[in-house]
């Protein structure tokens, strides 16, 4: 999920990788497969962003509870009820926009934290708040949590659920179809894609999204899509290759 921006030459992507949560993902990997695609951008990865913080703390007054109420609208008492925490993805990032450091919070350095905190934004299409995997933005938040939950299963899965109550039989008969917990190795893959549309959002002034199924940059709403275009056959379509390569000349050029 993004919002408009103007486009940022960066040339510094610093990755906080939260590799003790689950779910987990190899943040060099990640880095690897940026480089691909920007290899003349100097990339980092640095320790969680919520290193020795308590992120509950820090996130709550991003937490929602009610998903058909948008985010000023909310009830001052937030209601646990049991289900996994929800997190408006703008209120949080305007929140830990405030601890990017001031040196480095000018337009050469992007910042991308990944971690299990499941975000959301409100689509005033449904009237509703919808999961999502990654807000761009400064910082791009890219959820793990969100790679599972946010892209829908088959269709099949959903149908399947009406007859079935035994949901590790029902995830056993469709796997492969979809990322689950546990999943390393593809959420590390499906998150390296999430980070490049990150970046993308600052190379194309906020739309980093491509209409090719088979672009890497695809905006997957099912998980066989997104395992398609991040683990299948993950790479750029020849619009946006082309636009990274004149990117990298120019930063280049610097």
């Amino acid at each position: 999920m993004c919002v408009c921006v103007n486009q940022l030459d960066f040339r510094f992507v610093h990755l906080y990788s939260d590799a003790s949560s689950a779910p987990k993902l190899d943040g060099r990997a990640v880095a690897s497969e940026i480089a691909k695609v920007f290899p003349r951008c100097k990339i980092d990865v640095r320790t969680p962003f919520f290193k020795d913080l308590d992120i509950e703390k820090i996130a709550e007054p991003a937490r929602i509870s009610d998903t058909k109420q948008p985010f000023e609208r909310q009830p001052s008492q937030k209601s646990n009820d049991g289900i996994v925490p929800l997190y408006d993805g703008f209120v949080l990032q305007r929140l830990l926009a405030a601890r990017i450091p001031a040196a480095e919070g000018h337009a050469d350095h992007v910042h991308i934290i990944f971690t299990n905190i499941l975000t959301c934004t409100f689509s005033e299409d449904d009237w509703r708040y919808h999961g999502r995997a990654v807000v761009c933005g400064t910082p791009s938040i890219i959820s793990t949590t969100g790679i599972v939950e946010a892209p829908a299963k088959p269709k099949e899965f959903y149908l399947a659920q009406f007859g079935m109550h035994d949901v590790d039989s029902l995830k056993r008969q469709f796997a492969g179809r979809f990322i689950d917990y546990g999943d390393d190795d593809r959420i590390t893959l499906a998150a390296a894609g999430y980070a490049l549309q990150a970046l993308f959002f600052f190379v194309t002034d906020g739309e980093p999204f491509c209409d090719n199924k088979d672009c890497r940059l695809f905006n997957a709403h099912w998980q066989e899509d997104l395992i398609r275009t991040q683990i299948e056959k993950p790479a750029l379509c020849g619009k946006h290759q082309s636009i990274a390569n004149k990117f990298n000349r120019k930063i280049g050029t610097r």
